[in-house]
């Protein structure tokens, strides 16, 4: 329990680093944003899901990737930089959480979505 909790607190970090990424390229253009603890961040669970099957790697995947979009700024905008900012906030996020995990399976599954899209 204690290792689910440690990730669940990486998760957490990692979320907060890519919500404050994405802040700071979004609001560069309009305004000057103090850099801040309190940036978003979403509790990614998987002490449920069993890493060893490819149904519980698919799982967490669909949980990281809903994490980043919920933390990430609405990437449907008219201005492509926020379109971009968002994009680069989803992709960091993702790549991060699974670099956090460090299960190979699931290395896997993020390097096929990436390439394939």
């Amino acid at each position: 329990m204690t290792t689910a909790a440690s990730k669940l607190t990486t998760f957490r970090r990692s979320f907060a680093v890519a919500g404050v990424f994405a802040a700071l390229a979004v609001t560069t253009t309009a305004f000057a944003t103090p850099f801040s603890d309190a940036a978003p961040s979403v509790k990614v669970r998987y002490d449920d899901l069993n890493l060893a099957t490819s149904a519980g790697v698919d799982t967490l995947y669909r949980r990281i990737s809903s994490a980043a979009r919920a933390v990430c700024p609405d990437e449907h905008s008219r201005d492509l930089g926020i379109v971009a900012a968002s994009q680069a906030c989803r992709a960091n996020a993702v790549a991060q959480a699974v670099r956090e995990v460090n299960n190979p399976q699931l290395a896997l599954v993020h390097a096929a979505r990436t390439v394939h899209g």
